[in-house]
């Protein structure tokens, strides 16, 4: 097998993963190779060489192969043991018990907004978010808030080719988000009211490790409580705990 063989190899494998991961246990080999835009015998290949790592197993009922934990294990020690995620911990722990909030820790993946880590203290069905769920950045306070701190390069790569979608019947245009953004920017934090969520306020605080990745550590709270959690003392408190990160 040539070099480039190998690495279409391991292009349709990754590819896999993550079509499985769409729809795991739903779909046949055939469909899996039709997807894939390969033949049926390499789809067999690619999936048994996931399985011998333990990524994939072959239900005994459907016979069809299906994404085990291992996935989910591996992305929980990325979160872990990622070092400025490991500092961030304590900090959303020590905000949420103090605030009485729940606390979220969040980067960017791509053009949304990652859910890395959560501290939960504020029920709401439509909050029961997993970690790594995402959602579209543009209507996040975590989202805002990172996209605050990009350079005007990075900033135009993320709204090049992007498609804002309403919520909570909010209707948003580039030129409403850009100011938003240099608001953000220069006040320190952003919020997001029911803009997402129905019933839902958070305010979100930038966290540049020095790597110079971006994370954002986000106080959720029901919108009567708006007032309580930006109060200027409140703000001082919470930005002073991430300086000292």
């Amino acid at each position: 097998m040539s070099g480039t063989e190998n690495i279409d190899a391991v292009s349709k494998t990754l590819r896999l993963v993550e079509l499985m991961a769409a729809h795991n246990g739903e779909l046949t080999v055939t469909q899996i190779a039709r997807q894939l835009d390969c033949s049926i015998s390499s789809a067999n290949r690619f999936l048994q060489t996931l399985e011998r790592e333990g990524l994939v197993e072959k239900n005994p009922h459907t016979r069809r192969y299906e994404l085990t934990w291992l996935l989910y294990v591996l992305g929980a020690r990325l979160v872990v043991n990622d070092p400025s995620v490991e500092k961030l911990i304590p900090v959303a722990h020590a905000v949420s018990q103090r605030f009485d909030v729940s606390v979220n820790i969040n980067t960017m993946l791509g053009k949304e907004a990652l859910l890395l880590f959560r501290v939960p203290r504020f029920y709401n069905k439509d909050l029961d978010f997993l970690s790594a769920e995402t959602a579209p950045a543009y209507c996040t306070s975590s989202g805002k808030v990172i996209l605050s701190q990009l350079d005007a390069e990075q900033l135009d790569a993320y709204f090049d080719g992007l498609q804002i979608r309403s919520f909570q019947k909010r209707q948003l245009t580039e030129e409403d988000l850009r100011a938003e953004l240099q608001l953000t920017r220069r006040r320190g934090y952003a919020v997001c009211q029911e803009e997402y969520v129905s019933g839902v306020f958070s305010i979100s605080f930038p966290y540049r490790d020095l790597s110079g990745h971006l994370y954002a550590l986000t106080l959720i709270a029901p919108m009567r409580e708006k007032k309580r959690i930006t109060q200027p003392e409140l703000l001082k408190e919470v930005r002073q705990m991430l300086s000292q990160v």
